[in-house]
């Protein structure tokens, strides 16, 4: 985890997440971010392709007109703790699943 002051919602998502396989985290995030629960001040749709051709490389049954789903009781769990967090704590969980997904993809290189 990056951020030291995350309160203990954002830090107990954040031990979820990381135990996601890659490609799970990859979707979990392009939902998040296509959702319009959360509002960032970023180009959303550029790092939503981003992702989505990095979820290529990792998943090669993906394709990216497909509409993407979650799989698994713990993605939806995720979710739905986003939903019922704050705006600090949404951009907070944001930042640390870029931070983890960054760590993981340039790693492996």
């Amino acid at each position: 985890m990056l951020l030291k002051n995350n309160n203990e919602k954002v830090k107990i998502l954040v031990r979820y997440f990381e135990t996601l396989s890659i490609e799970n985290k990859l979707k979990l995030f392009i939902i998040v971010l296509e959702s319009d629960m959360i509002k960032l001040k970023i180009d959303k749709e550029n790092l939503i392709e981003l992702l989505k051709n990095f979820l290529c490389v990792f998943d090669r049954n993906y394709n990216k007109n497909r509409m993407i789903t979650l799989e698994y009781n713990m993605d939806v769990f995720i979710l739905s703790k986003v939903m019922e967090m704050n705006k600090t704590e949404k951009e907070s969980f944001v930042f640390e699943m870029f931070y983890n997904l960054y760590s993981i993809i340039f790693e492996k290189q």
